[in-house]
């Protein structure tokens, strides 16, 4: 018995021993471990403060509800460390003196709440993505507004010094405006041509006279000083008018639908042609002449071109017939070379003098060449059927890009007296500008990327490819403009390349013989 119960009284020695061990490490760890996990978690919850009161700072868009939630949740957050640990307290409240005291962030002149609310970083991320975006986007050229007509306008032309336009219509208006890029201001309305269609008009070359040809088969001259009739030709044609041209300040010449072609002078008091002549069956379509005046050439409906002297008042020569009817024609190369534009969008080019047949053509348009413009010795405008106005370059012969568009057929061209505005009018009785200068910007270079594709044999894809390339004044976009600046640099063509190696074959050949020759 004895040693049973000195058994059990070491037993429960021992086990008041191990309990008062374990309590006494208990209270080191306690003592050790709870200051350090309440200092971490009062930082924790103060930076959760920090951010609460940062966040409204930035992010605030005047919004009184929103600024109540914020708080709210900071006063619990707050209720919950007083809770916890008193001790915390006045830590704390340093800390949020020390939070108050730091300064809020100003709003900048000019900058509104909703600026202020998207924060500073994302801002500048807006704006980075905003200048990419107009990066990408070609600045509209300035041109001046559109004309609108009350019926289709069938024919413009601009004045050679002012800046001044006139219009006709099928119902025999004529309006001259004004245009200036803020604006078009309408100076006149003339109605010498009410009772028929004013199929023709066009300025004489110093600008002081208004020549319109109607289908009632007369021809009117205005001053357009006075805007008012100077000579009215009445039975100018047996037939309805078709085309006009001013050869000079008093000669002019008209065509009609029966392929009759007269020239005129403004000086004579009797009404009566200087010359006139029949060498053509259809109606004459155009008619251009050289600076001199020495050649009349005509252009007719049964496919043909003439060539009339005026002076010695005879045909110098004519053209086989062509398979379409030639509806327009231009002079280039330094009047040394004639267009001529088909219904069927074939160009021929006739040498001067030389009209019996072409020496050049160009086929490449899908639709009908109604109307030509030369603006500079090289490059030249075609209005077709399909309602692009396109620019191609001549000597080579390649499409340049698409200046404008319209929805219907292109019926006219004519250019500004300053060089830089191109005017075009359509069957929606609607007359259209385009700012062609940038031709004449040396840092612009409109056949850079034709050359580059012709090296590698891509000549008929680039024609078609350019056939619908837009140009900076029809204001439309081009596939892959967005990424054009992230394009790599095009690998050098294998024919480069391959006379790139020959050539540096024969300089080593070259040396090696010389280094021969020397030793010897």
């Amino acid at each position: 018995m004895s040693t049973t119960g000195n058994t059990n009284e070491a037993k429960r020695k021992f086990d008041q021993v191990d309990r008062e061990s374990d309590s006494s490490e208990d209270e080191d760890e306690e003592s050790l471990f709870l200051p350090q996990a309440r200092e971490v978690l009062t930082q924790a919850k103060r930076s959760n403060i920090t951010e609460l009161r940062e966040i409204p700072e930035h992010l605030s868009t005047g919004d009184e509800d929103d600024s109540d939630q914020w708080l709210t949740e900071e006063e619990d957050l707050n209720e919950d460390l007083n809770e916890e640990d008193s001790d915390e307290e006045s830590v704390k409240t340093d800390d949020e003196e020390k939070i108050s005291e730091e300064p809020v962030e100003e709003m900048e002149p000019g900058e509104t709440l909703e600026e202020l609310g998207v924060g500073r970083e994302e801002k500048e991320e807006d704006g980075t993505v905003t200048a990419i975006t107009n990066a990408a986007i070609a600045p509209e050229s300035k041109k001046p507004p559109d004309l609108r007509s009350s019926s289709m306008v069938t024919d413009l032309s601009f004045h050679p010094t002012e800046e001044l336009i006139a219009l006709c219509n099928i119902e025999g208006e004529i309006t001259c405006y004004k245009y200036t890029n803020e604006g078009n201001e309408l100076l006149h309305t003339l109605n010498h041509h009410k009772n028929k269609a004013c199929r023709s008009l066009t300025f004489n070359k110093n600008g002081s006279l208004l020549l319109s040809a109607s289908k009632d088969k007369s021809v009117v001259l205005t001053d357009t000083t006075t805007m008012t009739v100077t000579q009215n030709f009445k039975k100018a044609h047996n037939s309805p008018i078709y085309s006009l041209l001013s050869m000079n300040e008093n000669i002019w010449a008209s065509g009609d639908d029966d392929g009759v072609v007269k020239v005129w002078d403004s000086r004579r008091n009797v009404q009566k042609p200087v010359f006139e002549i029949k060498e053509m069956d259809e109606f004459v379509s155009c008619m251009v002449t050289d600076d001199h005046c020495k050649l009349l050439l005509c252009t007719s409906g049964e496919g043909t071109l003439a060539a009339f002297n005026p002076r010695a008042k005879k045909m110098v020569g004519q053209s086989e017939v062509y398979p379409s009817e030639m509806n327009s024609a231009c002079l280039v190369k330094q009047d040394t070379k004639v267009l001529t534009g088909l219904g069927n969008g074939n160009m021929y080019i006739f040498d001067w003098n030389m009209f019996g047949y072409h020496s050049d053509g160009f086929n490449d348009h899908t639709s009908a060449i109604n109307c030509m413009l030369a603006i500079t010795d090289n490059i030249i405008l075609t209005g077709c059927d399909d309602g692009k106005i396109r620019a191609v370059n001549l000597f080579p012969h390649r499409f340049i890009g698409v200046i404008g568009n319209h929805r219907f057929p292109i019926e006219r061209l004519d250019i500004s007296s300053c060089g830089h505005f191109v005017a075009s009018s359509s069957h929606d009785g609607r007359v259209r500008f385009w700012n062609i200068s940038f031709f004449e910007d040396p840092n612009v270079d409109v056949l850079e990327q034709t050359t580059k594709k012709s090296v590698r044999n891509k000549k008929r894809s680039l024609r078609k490819e350019k056939m619908g390339f837009h140009l900076p004044s029809s204001g439309r976009k081009n596939k892959g403009d967005f990424f054009a600046g992230f394009a790599e640099a095009e690998p050098a063509p294998e024919v480069e390349v391959a006379e790139a190696e020959e050539e540096e074959e024969e300089a080593e050949a070259t040396a090696s013989a010389e280094a021969v020759s020397d030793s010897d």
